[in-house]
This record gives structure tokens, sequence and C-alpha cells, in this order.
């Protein structure tokens, strides 16, 4: 195949697009900009073609009125609190932007937070009536501006969107390769990264495409004969001299920490490669040979559970020993890692017995990937462990005697090693059988190229398989010539000496590579059913429709309310329907970096127990249940129970649970209940390190409440941490807030995080911060509710649920359309909030809303 970057590109290309509306004489960079900048002008046009209609409303003075009396004193001319200025605002709602403002006021006034308690106060008849007359223009003003709409009319797929996509299109396995690996960082709006007026389309990401889309077609095209199903065997030991391990990679390799048994298994002693891990010797050149369903067996026992080692912190005496298969690609450092560029965990199991037993799997293995065998729970280090066994030798018979030998440092660390009786995990065989296909040629080859061989294919029977590919590839029938430019293309390279099978493969790239795949391009107006489609699919599965749903669009039958909720309900079914539980509570919550924040190194348990896979499982085991049982969105809030397993339960203190698979358990009345006091929550508002009632306050309001606080002023001095320990974070605040422009807001921002000061960075319960400093978690709400604790918190939190069912709305809508909530939204939601309260309905049903509404039916 022909690798193409963005300049190459159009050295090649520009010839051949030259009389084509869709590329004209631009480069697929330039045609993007001109789309998004077409996307602004549209949006900005239908703003600037509105028709100006003051609001003819009767109450508009006595709002003018209420404004100067009570809210101009600290949101006027000379002063702007939370940035915000009012004494310009007009009697008359003209545009958009003054109804949002006013909606925000009214927003306020009806939470009881304006005017401030210290300041003066309108008589209830007063703000009765000022409240019932900005309803009534806001009202008024969202049927005025209800054709001004925010629209999404050209929404680039993101990078999770495009890894799914390219994986059901082409039948490929994206667990195990990421398409979109190289990708640069999306823009995130309000936290979600498919804000299609925000996205960006670089230079490099262009790159980026062409280079993926070339390694996806190479990696669907399957030539040949079925793949023979091999069983491969290795036997002790797994570890060779560097003479006998040819170009296999160190892991394979003895060292001072991996030595050759002669005693039929070899023992694992750490979770580090080094003394931690089993590579499989028979894929050790390249992994394996086809994509597929591999079945890998293992023979291992749990040796020396109960660890008489007390120096020894990282590690629990009496815990089973937990085996982790992994699949590995290999290509990287050969320093700490094994020479591993991408890992991923196969499966989990709990062994307890000292005797050999088999466990078995199948599993999906991508070409190129190996199995490893790994000590999930060991001490973390075999060489830490080897100095710290040889330090604290006293007392311990086996290794009083290796220390007495007189050894030399490598020697001597693994002899330490070899008398250690601390928990090992013990291996004797590895077994691996596969591919097993269910189909070949693969789906993916199938959709490529037919039932054509190689010698077949041709420039005759090029075009129809260019022409099959993208109309699956754009989630749509294709227009007339809209292929044209592409096959223009492969004619030119077939008249230059091109094989054909080369140039059909560069006009799948290029298929792959142009704004029809990469752009949800929409429209305007009310959805056609192919649109919906995509819509409905994203929405769920972060990828394109399957083919009932293309049926059913081409059939004219997807936009009926009835087909929608069926089809709702067959794609939550769907394992697929994952995407959405995990994307959407990335998204969130913002977990992107649970597991992989630099966590501080006085949380033993966290690296100890691997706790930050559990941590995620939690939160989308208990999302996935609230969803499936249709229970009431507040139940996010209020569940008494969470989905722990065995590290994670003693991880928060609670009483033990069995196994390393989630169970769903009870939790004691205290401090625990709903998403609030979930480790990822607590741990995606700190940094691995401390904690701060700021970053948690705004984190708990713009996460479960919907609303940001204003940015700091810039001549506003950070709170830094007192090194001295002299003063402990509340009081630090409380001096802060004597600082007149910080006042308002720390008020309102820093009891949301006192409440939650008895979890530390990573979620575990504590009472001090140090020996001498005891946390005070107590606090007062805006609205005047006190609190001593994170579960009165909780307690005021579930009684005042609709601002966070308002919220979760909010952001569903926004993951669904790729765009924020407008204001002429507002009534859509206000609708949605009405009809779940009057029919006492559950998440799915508010989920339910969402697909049938009107925005999400349109742009």
């Amino acid at each position: 195949m022909v690798r193409c970057g963005a300049r190459a590109f159009r050295a090649q290309y520009g010839d051949v697009f030259a009389d084509e509306d869709w590329l004209i004489t631009h480069s697929l960079a330039v045609l993007m900009n001109l789309y998004r900048t077409y996307c602004c002008m549209v949006r900005r046009g239908a703003l600037a073609a509105m028709i100006i209609i003051p609001s003819l409303c009767a109450s508009a003075p006595l709002r003018e009125n209420f404004l100067n009396d009570y809210c101009t004193k600290c949101h006027g001319a000379d002063k702007q609190k939370g940035d915000r200025r009012f004494d310009g605002l007009t009697a008359s709602i003209k545009t958009p932007d003054d109804a949002l403002i006013w909606q925000e006021i009214l927003d306020q006034l009806n939470k009881g937070e304006m005017p401030p308690k210290k300041e003066k106060q309108p008589p209830t008849a007063e703000l009765l009536a000022a409240v019932d007359a900005i309803t009534e223009s806001v009202g008024e003003a969202a049927l005025r501006f209800k054709g001004t709409a925010a629209h999404t009319v050209l929404r680039r797929l993101n990078s999770f969107e495009y890894r799914q996509t390219i994986g059901d299109l082409l039948g490929l396995n994206v667990a195990g390769w990421d398409p979109a690996a190289d990708f640069p960082p999306e823009t995130r709006v309000n936290g979600f990264d498919n804000d299609a007026e925000t996205q960006t389309t670089s230079g490099m990401l262009l790159d980026h495409y062409f280079v993926a889309a070339e390694e996806a077609i190479q990696r669907a095209t399957a030539f040949g004969k079925k793949p023979e199903v091999k069983n491969y065997v290795q036997k002790s030991p797994f570890y060779f001299e560097k003479r006998k391990a040819g170009d296999l990679p160190k892991i394979f390799q003895i060292d001072r920490y991996r030595w050759i048994s002669d005693k039929g298994y070899d023992d694992l002693v750490a979770r580090y490669y080094r003394g931690g891990h089993i590579g499989f010797a028979p894929l050790g050149h390249g992994g394996a040979p086809q994509s597929g369903r591999y079945t890998i067996r293992v023979q291992a026992a749990a040796i020396d559970r109960t660890n008489p080692y007390t120096f020894l912190e990282d590690i629990r005496s009496g815990d089973p020993i937990v085996m982790e298969i992994a699949a590995v690609t290999r290509g990287g450092s050969v320093e700490s890692t094994g020479n591993v560029t991408t890992q991923r965990t196969l499966a989990l199991v709990e062994i307890t017995s000292d005797q050999p037993q088999w466990f078995e799997w199948t599993v999906e293995l991508e070409r190129g990937e190996e199995p490893e065998v790994r000590f999930r729970n060991g001490t973390v280090k075999a060489k830490a462990l080897a100095f710290k066994l040889n330090r604290f030798s006293k007392g311990y018979p086996e290794l009083e005697a290796v220390g007495k030998l007189g050894l030399g440092k490598g020697d001597l660390a693994l002899a330490m090693l070899k008398a250690y009786r601390g928990p090992k995990l013990r291996i004797w065989e590895m077994q691996v059988k596969g591919p097993q296909l269910e189909q070949w040629p693969t789906r993916g080859h199938s959709l490529l190229y037919g039932n054509l061989t190689t010698d077949q294919i041709s420039r005759a029977n090029i075009p129809e398989r260019l022409r099959i590919f993208a109309a699956t590839a754009f989630r749509r029938p294709l227009r007339s010539g809209e292929l044209d430019p592409i096959e223009k293309l492969v004619t030119a390279k077939l008249d230059a000496g091109m094989k054909p099978m080369a140039a059909l493969q560069l006009g799948f790239q290029t298929i792959l590579c142009s704004p029809a795949f990469l752009h949800l391009n929409e429209g305007t107006g009310k959805l056609n059913d192919y649109a919906l489609a995509s819509r409905l699919s994203y929405f769920f599965w972060s990828s394109l429709p399957d083919q009932t749903l293309t049926q059913l669009a081409a059939a004219g039958k997807l936009h009926e309310p009835a087909t929608l909720s069926a089809q709702m309900d067959r794609m939550l079914a769907d394992p697929k329907s994952q995407r959405f539980v995990q994307n959407f509570l990335r998204l969130w919550l913002n977990l992107d970096h649970i597991g992989e924040m630099p966590v501080s190194t006085d949380f033993v348990s966290f690296f100890r127990d691997n706790i930050d896979a559990a941590m995620r499982a939690e939160t989308e085991t208990f999302f996935r249940h609230i969803l499936d049982k249709n229970l009431p969105p507040r139940e996010f809030l209020a569940a008494n129970y969470t989905f722990l397993n065995r590290e994670l339960a003693l991880h928060y203190g609670l009483p033990p649970v069995e196994g390393v698979q989630l169970r769903q358990v009870t939790l004691p009345k205290g401090e625990r209940g709903g998403l609030l006091t979930q480790a990822t929550f607590l741990t995606a508002s700190a940094n691995g390190v401390d904690t701060s009632p700021v970053v948690r306050g705004v984190y708990v309001q713009e996460k479960l409440l919907g609303y940001t606080p204003p940015p700091p002023p810039r001549d506003v001095p950070l709170i830094e941490p007192d090194a001295s320990g002299a003063t402990n974070i509340r009081e630090q605040l409380a001096k802060h807030r004597t600082i007149e422009t910080c006042a308002s807001c720390h008020r309102k921002i820093d009891p949301f995080g006192f409440a939650l000061e008895n979890f530390n960075a990573v979620g575990g319960w504590r009472t001090k911060y140090t020996e001498n400093q005891k946390i005070d978690p107590t606090g007062v709400l805006p609205t005047g509710e006190k609190f001593t604790g994170v579960t009165d918190f909780r307690s005021l939190l579930i009684a005042r649920h609709e601002p966070f069912t308002r919220s979760l709305t909010e952001k569903l809508l926004t993951y669904a359309l790729g765009r924020a909530p407008g204001f002429t939204d507002r009534a859509v939601i206000d609708g949605i909030m009405k009809n779940l309260s009057t029919s006492k309905g559950g998440f799915k049903d508010l989920v339910r809303a969402v697909v049938l509404s009107e925005p999400f039916a349109k742009n």
C-alpha cells in the first residue's frame, strides 16, 4: 500500500481532484477548515438573520425595577461579582444572549441564593411577582427564538468514536489495536470532547488518519487459506540463557531476578516484569499469527500464601494469589517493561490451593499480541524484595544462611529470592490453541474484496468494490458522482503502472480519509432517517449503525417514536452499549486519568491491590445497574449499596468481600453511599497526592449540579499549603474569604468540598490530616442548611435531587447532540423533568426521553 502524509496526499491527489466540487483545489485539511467555517457561518447567519422583536411583555418595568433595587449593587457599573453585570440589561429581551442572562437570574431567585442573605431582601409578594414576570418573559422569548436554536451541522468523529467505528466497520479487535492511539488530544467543552463547534482538524491529525487507514486496511486484508488451528505448548523453564534465547525479548532471558528452573515449575515472586511476568516463547517471535479467538490454559498454584516477613508492607499475608493473563505487544524499551508497547488484561483469577490446577480462558488476541502470565498482587519489585530480604534477614534462618555465603551482589540477590518463603505464583505449563475463526475470509475482508482473489482484482471491478465499501463507511446511500474523484485517482494510479491491488487499497484508504467518513454531516432541520440512525448509534455504541438500523432508515420507519423506542431497547441490550456506559462516565466525571495520575506512595493499598481497575468497574457497574433496572435518577445519590471486590472493600475499610469479581454489597449506615463517595469520584476530584476543598467543591457542583463557578480574579494569589503544618486548609480558606472579591464565590464552593474532606486523594477514609490536625467536615450551604459531615451532606443533596436530574439530562443531551444545550432547549429539558416527575420515571425513562426529544431528531 501507499503511505501518504498530508503533504504527500496534496502532491498526489491535487490534480485528480482539481475539478471536483467537494475538493476543488484544496487539500483535505483546507476542505475540513472550510467545512468548519461553513458551520460557523450557518450558525452566525441564523443569528444575524433573526428578526429582533422586542418583548411586548407588560411586566418589563417590574423586572427592571427589581434589578435596580436588589441586584445592581453587586452586579452593576462599580462591582461585578462573579463577572456578572446587570445594569445594562434592557426591559426588552431582544436576543438569545439577553434571554440566557434573565434565565440565570431566574434560576438564582428560584434557588433562594440571591439576593445574598446579608443584603437587602425583597418582600415575599414582590419576589413572587418578579419571579412570575421573569418566567413569563423568558418563556415568551424561548418561543420567539425557537428558530434560532443551536445546530450540530457538521461534527467530526472524536478519537473514541473513530476507534470503535474502524473496529466495527472492518471487524477489527480495537481493544488490542487502537487506530487512534497517536491522535492529538481532543478539545473538551464542559467535560465533553464531541462538541462540533470547537473541534479542530490539524495537519498532524490528517497525517495520523492516513497512517491509521493504511494499517486498518492491512489488518482487515486476509487473502489465502483459512489459518490452521494450532496447539502451542511451553513447559517450565520459561527463561533461557541469552545464547539459547536467540532474538527473544529480555523477558525470556535469565538475570539476577530470573533463573532457569530444574524443578519442573517456575515461581513468580513479584508483580514487576523481572521476577513477576512469564512470556510465552512459542509466540515470542511476533505474537499471534492471526487475529481471532484463542484458548489459553495455565497450570498454576498458590505457594506460601502466609507471609512470615513483617517488613513487607506491600503484600498481605494470607490473601489468595491473583493470577493475571495479559495480552501484550512488544517493541518498546527493554527497561522495566519487558519491551511492552501495549498491554491489556484478558483475565484474572484468584488461586488458594498449593496444588497444581488447570485454568482455562477463551479470549480474543489481535495479530501480533502474545499472552503473559503475571503475579497481580505480589510484592512490587523483585529487586526491592531481594534488597529487603538481605537487609532484614536477622531472625529468619533461611535468609541468614544466605547472608553468610559471602556472595557478590548479583548472586546474593538471586540466592535471597530462591530462599524466599513468602507468597509466590507457581507455573508449570502454558498452552495456547488457535486461531479459532468463525468466518473466513473475515468479515472486514469480505466487505473490502467480496469473493475476489488477488488475481481477480482488476480495473473493471474496482469501482464496484469502492462503492460497496463507501456506502457502509459513509453510513448512508452514496450521492450521484460522489466517488468520481476517488475513482479518477485510482484510474490515474493504474495508468501510471500501479498494481490493481495497491490501487484498490489506495481507494479504500482515501475513503477512510474523506469528510463523509470522518464527519457526521447531518444538515439542518429535521434529520433524515439515515442521519437519525447515525445519531442513535453514536449515542449508544459510539460507532456506525448496524444492518437493522440501516434497513429501518431505508424503509423510512426509524423516525417513528415507537420504532425509535424499540431500537433504543435493542441497542442497550447489545454488548456494544457498554461503550455508552464507559465513555459517558469517562467524560461526565473526567475519569481519563484514574490509574494514570501519579499517586502518592503513601497510598500503599493503591499499588498493592491494583484498585484503579476496580474503581472504574465499580462506577460502571453501578451506572449500568441503575440504567438496566430503570431506577430513579436520585439513586445515583441515594443508593445504600455499591459493587465491590476484595481489594475495593478493603480499601473502603468495609467487611471482607471474596474474589476479584465485583458483587453487589449493601453498605452499612455511615459515610458511604451513592456516586458521591465512590473512589472514582473522589480520586478524579483530587490530584493523587492531596485534596483541596476548593477543587472538590467545584467538581461536585460541575458534575452533580451543573453549575460551574466563575474563575478566580487574576489579582488574587493562589492558596498554597502551609508546609509548617501550623494551619489546616479550613483555616487557610477562612483567611482567603476575608478578601472581598473571593468571599462570595468561596461561600458557595467551599462547603461542597469540606463535606468530603474525610476522604483522602484516592477515596480512602481518614479522620486526621496529621497526628495533630483533625478534620472538620462541617459546613453551611449557600441556602443556610447545615451539615456535620458527608452523611448529612448527602442527605441534603438527596432531598434536593431535582438539580442533579436536570444536570444529568443536560449532560445526556450534550453527549447525544455534540453540542451544549442552548437557551431554546430549556423548554425541552423542563418538559422532560416534568414528565419524569409526574410518571415517577427511572433513569432509562430519562434516556428514552432524550432519544424521543425534538432536539435529538433535528439540527
